[in-house]
């Protein structure tokens, strides 16, 4: 895909843009939201992570007839092939139960267990940070995910795609080094300064 044939002025753009925004906001709106629950009851990121998830399982019943024939197309797909180096390390139940599964029932559960391990990591992340620092981790996250894709997918990035890359670790880095070096600098010459006056 090259970049430098979209059309910036779409309708379709337009919206991916807008419906992009509109889910920064509200993720920077619940990062605070999440903020101020711990700082009230405690950091209780299990509890958190456990509710909103299963909170949010009502809102796919209307999705149950898709979802259930995605999955079964998922199922019709050919058989997980075991590499011979990686089948002869493991049980043989597993093996068997491994080529008896799709492989693209095998890549969804891979999807799942790592989609489970970013989550846990943000939820245990937000209960010991703030806000604004969840927000940005996340936002480097996306970014190294998209020029991951770009790379493995052999795309072009454009001039402004560059530009927004340089951007987003560039603030990145200034956040890192504002609160891992100068607050810390400044707390400590406050202290100082406060020692001398007494």
């Amino acid at each position: 895909m090259d970049t430098a044939s979209i059309d910036l002025t779409s309708a379709s753009f337009e919206m991916g843009l807008l419906i992009l925004l509109v889910a920064q906001l509200l993720s920077a709106y619940m990062g605070a939201y999440v903020e101020d629950i711990y700082a009230e009851y405690g950091n209780h990121w299990k509890a958190n992570l456990f509710y909103s998830h299963l909170l949010s399982i009502p809102l796919f019943v209307n999705f149950a007839p898709v979802l259930y024939s995605q999955f079964t197309r998922l199922q019709a797909s050919q058989s997980f092939e075991v590499p011979l180096s990686i089948a002869q390390n493991l049980p043989p139940t597993v093996n068997k139960a491994l080529a008896s599964t799709s492989q693209h029932v095998i890549y969804l559960t891979a999807n799942a267990v790592t989609q489970l391990l970013c989550i846990t990591g943000v939820n245990i992340l937000s209960a010991n940070t703030s806000a604004v620092t969840v927000t940005i981790v996340l936002n480097i996250r996306k970014l190294v995910s998209f020029l991951l894709s770009i790379w493995l997918f052999g795309n072009q990035m454009g001039g402004l795609m560059k530009v927004g890359a340089a951007m987003v670790f560039g603030a990145g880095a200034l956040y890192g080094w504002e609160t891992t070096y100068k607050i810390p600098q400044k707390k400590k010459a406050a202290k100082e300064q406060s020692k001398k006056a007494q």
